[in-house]
């Protein structure tokens, strides 16, 4: 254990006996809390004042004193909503309803006491005629709390769309595919920095996978309370985010039985037919225009008391079920070109073989003209002239098998759709359907301990299964699953927090919180197990293991003039399956936090430790390897050359394939966090926050000697785990003294209506 990670197990292990001796420190990221100055009508402050904060939901109290100045504060409340009582000596009580309260936010509640007239006398103000500004931190955030989760129209009830309400928010033109992502997790850019600075935190403990940078629960939106996303200056608690921190509430149970059922559903019965990816039954195959689907998402939730004021439950189950009907669009080979290559017919001037006259007719003589590279005679045994084929037919001698037989598969699909090319290229249209199936649910318990001691616990699971066909049957092509999907999928995530507070005196809180999560995706191709490329002739391509079986993707470059790449087998960039896929993520995680008052200083500083693991068995560029094929070898070098041309001569251009000799390698990496702020109310107008965290990430340390590499830009050479004097981090030291971030901010309330912040 290095002496860097032992001082971070100390430091964490000296805030648990801290919090048994009453040393300091909290965060808010689960919390929220109340504070303001209590004082007469003459504005003189009124110290030793008793305030009362009262759950209205759950009837739970905290009690706090006013201090000399007459401030209070009161830490480590639960979101909510809430009533403020305040008595003081010689005063009439007075009491501010239904102040709401979210996580990581403090509303001001300024008290104002009148002098006692009759006994027992009590002046009561609605907190709508309160003026709640924020003036308490300098962050730039928006919260939606419960009431706007539930009713705002959030696209697709997707929990990350509400990133989209945001100013500075763009959704990405792209998506991680529906294998990896089946929670359909939004891309989305905040104030133009990547989507995977966002950081996601659900109740209080890490939510994003750092990998993809996606959210590991996507919790349905009956199941939050409220959520707060913060795009600038936040506090020293937080941390590993460029662009948002996002934090969300699961809804607790209170006094009295609450529940909702929903049920959302949409088809394609009445849309819209597109007259050019959605042909009319007579030219697609006898298949409807519009492929059949629907998508229907249900569910409910029930929350309420298990003992009275004391111990609350919260649970909610979502599913889904949908058949999603989709069109996409290929460039196949004309049917006369089928034809010939596979002597059916015989081309121009009684030419057996492979017939690109129509291709010539379309395109012109410049770019529809295909060359023979023959010997020049030059010196240099591999010097090539380019030499037109005659009549545009490369000769049958000259085929090669291997494509004859994908054309094979191929030739029960005829061009089906016409183009501004003659009907070459875009020149089939298909519809078909994957299906999407999911199953989320999360259950919470609550328990208040006593006015000082309450904790929370909370499991979330979401599994699903994801399949979708392919267009062109053996021959693979273009998927109809989600987003263009063609293989199979099944994925599971989950996610456990759980926390405990401590009210150690009126001037010191403190939390402690474990949480983990796992994220495990499994997936196949739409022929796994079958040893395609050996079927076609192709050599070195199966070798009989369930990695490496499945056809490989043929990738050709567009027809001159076409927007259409033909593709067919599998593959990433044929039906956006990084198939076969193992990832097994999880991770391990404690946080503390503590507050210590100290007159108007809050002074706040935590440990959060991170243990991750991580199995990643991908296939990316394709196990089983990507073929493409591109104009150049049938071209004179300038003009002309068709990717079919190229392709039925078996002349490929370039072949990729990902490769690797283990398919157990797994990474783990400790990961622990420091920070300290002090929020300093300097006047009654003015609120400093400063603050520094301090973030390690260790190097990555692999399971086994040879189970990792990495590249050292030093050298320039790829040094590989146990081999040398190498470790299993290959090498790699911890930048330690480079990784503290600073945070200043200040809030000046110029008027009732007005704050002005800076950071």
């Amino acid at each position: 254990m290095t002496k860097i990670l032992r001082a971070s197990y100390a430091l964490a292990l000296l805030a648990i006996v801290c919090m048994l001796t009453n040393a300091p420190a909290h965060a808010q990221s689960v919390y929220g809390s109340v504070f303001g100055t209590v004082t007469d009508k003459t504005g003189a402050v009124v110290p030793g004042a008793t305030v009362t904060v009262t759950d209205v939901a759950k009837g739970t109290v905290v009690n706090a004193l006013s201090n000399a100045a007459g401030d209070y504060t009161v830490s480590h409340l639960v979101p909510d909503t809430y009533d403020v009582k305040v008595e003081a000596q010689g005063f009439k009580t007075s009491t501010t309803k239904g102040i709401v309260v979210a996580a990581d936010t403090a509303p001001r509640i300024d008290l104002t006491l009148e002098v006692a007239g009759a006994a027992g006398e009590t002046v009561e103000v609605n907190a709508e005629s309160v003026a709640q500004l924020k003036t308490d931190r300098a962050d730039v955030s928006t919260v939606f709390n419960q009431q706007e989760v539930s009713d705002l129209p959030v696209g697709d009830q997707n929990f990350t769309n509400l990133q989209l309400l945001l100013p500075g928010a763009q959704q990405l033109g792209w998506s991680h595919a529906a294998s990896e992502n089946p929670q359909a997790s939004k891309q989305i850019q905040i104030d133009g920095q990547a989507f995977g600075g966002v950081a996601f935190e659900l109740d209080g403990t890490d939510n994003q996978d750092p990998i993809l940078g996606l959210i590991v629960i996507n919790p349905a939106l009956d199941a939050v309370t409220e959520t707060k996303i913060t795009t600038q200056n936040f506090d020293a608690e937080f941390g590993k985010a460029v662009s948002s921190v996002v934090t969300a509430q699961t809804r607790s149970g209170t006094n009295k039985f609450h529940g909702s059922a929903y049920d959302f559903r949409t088809d394609n019965a009445n849309q819209a037919r597109d007259p050019y990816q959605q042909q009319e039954s007579k030219y697609n195959n006898g298949l409807p225009a519009i492929p059949a689907g629907f998508k229907n998402r249900f569910g409910g939730s029930i929350g309420g008391p298990i003992w009275r004021d004391r111990a609350f439950f919260f649970g909610n189950y979502e599913a889904q079920r949908a058949k999603v009907g989709t069109t996409a669009t290929d460039t196949l080979p004309t049917s006369l070109l089928v034809d010939t290559c596979l002597g059916n017919k015989v081309g121009p001037g009684g030419i057996a073989g492979c017939d690109f006259s129509e291709y010539l007719t379309a395109l012109g003589p410049t770019a529809g003209t295909i060359y023979e590279q023959v010997p020049s005679g030059s010196s240099g045994a591999e010097a090539t002239m380019p030499v037109p084929y005659a009549m545009n037919v490369i000769p049958t001698a000259q085929l090669s098998a291997q494509s004859l037989a994908l054309l094979k598969y191929l030739q029960p699909f005829k061009p089906n759709k016409t183009s501004t090319l003659n009907g070459i290229t875009d020149n089939y249209s298909l519809g078909g359907n994957g299906l999407f199936n999911s199953d989320q649910w999360t259950v919470r318990g609550d328990y208040t301990l006593s006015q000082k001691v309450s904790m929370f616990g909370r499991f979330s699971r979401f599994t699903d299964t994801l399949t979708g066909k392919v267009m062109f049957g053996d021959a693979g092509g273009p998927g109809f699953g989600v987003g263009g999907y063609g293989g199979s999928s099944q994925g599971t995530n989950q996610s456990l927090a759980t926390g405990i507070d401590f009210l150690i005196n009126p001037k010191l809180v403190a939390d402690v919180r474990v949480g983990w999560y796992g994220y495990k995706i499994l997936t196949s191709k739409y022929d796994t197990g079958v040893s395609f490329a050996n079927t076609l002739g192709i050599p070195g391509i199966n070798f009989g293991d369930r990695f490496t079986s499945g056809s490989p993707g043929f990738l050709m470059d567009n027809i001159n003039g076409g927007s259409t790449q033909p593709v067919f087998g599998a593959g990433l960039g044929v039906n956006r399956c990084n198939c076969p896929l193992t990832e097994d993520e999880s991770q391990l995680q404690f946080v503390t936090n503590w507050t210590k008052t100290l007159g108007n200083h809050a002074i706040k500083f935590g440990v959060d430790l991170r243990f991750a693991n991580n199995l990643r068995v991908p296939s990316d560029q394709d196990r089983s390897g990507a073929i493409h094929f591109s104009n150049g070898p049938t071209s004179n070098g300038t003009t002309g050359g068709i990717s079919f041309a190229t392709f039925v001569l078996g002349e490929a251009t370039s072949f990729g394939r990902y490769v690797s000799v283990s398919t157990n390698a797994k990474e783990h990496q400790n990961r622990p966090f420091f920070y300290a702020q002090d929020t300093w109310q300097a006047t009654r107008k003015l609120t400093v926050n400063a603050g520094v965290r301090w973030e390690l990430y260790f190097p990555e340390s692999v399971n086994a000697k040879g189970n990792g590499a990495l590249m050292n830009l030093d050298d320039g050479y790829l040094h590989v785990a146990g081999y040398g004097n190498l470790g299993n981090n290959m090498g790699w030291k911890i930048q330690k003294m480079k990784q503290f971030e600073p945070r200043l901010g200040l809030a000046y309330q110029l008027d009732p209506k007005t704050v002005i912040r800076a950071g």
